[in-house]
């Protein structure tokens, strides 16, 4: 009885239901947490398809980025979090600019994997929470997506150039070192990887390959292989809610992509 009061007490917010919690200083146990979440979780779904547009119209493509994952960190937080990312990715930034460590992009790689120790979720891989960066810098742990982005959206602040590599089932961050474009493969430590060594992975052909290896990766290829993945963990997590609001997600940003590309 008494929850279900609180439930229509938190539903009668509407949609300045999180602008009113972020202003609280809520401290809960994990069990309180664990309640209010469940009361929340519609409502978030709700909020989500509301303001997910908002980052299409940004002009630089890592603050686009940036923007679209901050809200999918966001809704996989429940709660709005009481660090939010871009605190989290400044203070990276700040704490690398610190540091006698090379200030370019390979000395990048080695801060973020090597001295922060960003691995690979080798035992909980299909988490949703790991395609969340606020979980994956607060846990130290992501799939080679999230980890690329957190390298790449930090590279972004420090003006050092990190793109990424759409590789089929393990993305990549792309870099120059010494004069020739590598890879980092930021899942496993942050190994370097030539073109040479990734071709001989593919089974397709080398061409197709190549032409995956040069391409420039937009936000939008970026987000949608988010959303695919978010799409599959919550399928194999039971969040068929969740899932499904990944797919209109994603097919919202599809059909909005090549509205923009007929119209280029």
């Amino acid at each position: 009885m008494v929850l279900e009061e609180i439930t229509k007490a938190l539903q009668s917010y509407g949609s300045e239901l999180r602008d009113e919690l972020a202003g609280m200083r809520l401290d809960l146990n994990p069990t309180q947490k664990k309640v209010l979440f469940d009361i929340l979780e519609h409502h978030n779904r709700q909020w989500l398809s509301e303001v997910w547009k908002g980052w299409y119209y940004i002009k630089d493509d890592a603050a686009r980025l940036e923007a679209a994952l901050d809200l999918l960190a966001q809704f996989q937080s429940g709660l709005p979090p009481k660090v939010p990312l871009k605190t989290l990715l400044d203070r990276l930034a700040e704490e690398f600019s610190a540091t006698h460590i090379k200030k370019d992009p390979y000395g990048l790689a080695y801060f973020l994997f090597e001295v922060k120790g960003l691995k690979g979720a080798k035992t909980d891989y299909y988490n949703p929470q790991n395609s969340n960066l606020i979980y994956v810098l607060r846990e130290n742990k992501g799939i080679p997506i999230s980890l690329a982005c957190v390298y790449i959206l930090t590279a972004a602040r420090l003006g050092l150039e990190v793109e990424g590599c759409n590789f089929p089932g393990h993305f990549l961050a792309r870099i120059e070192l010494n004069g020739k474009k590598v890879f980092v493969d930021c899942f496993n430590g942050g190994r370097v990887v030539t073109q040479q060594e990734l071709l001989q992975l593919q089974e397709d052909g080398a061409s197709i390959s190549q032409e995956v290896l040069r391409e420039n990766v937009s936000p939008e290829t970026v987000v949608s292989r988010f959303l695919g993945n978010l799409i599959q963990a919550y399928d194999q997590t039971g969040g068929i809610e969740n899932s499904q609001l990944m797919f209109e997600l994603l097919n919202t940003l599809e059909l909005s992509h090549l509205r923009v590309k007929s119209a280029s």
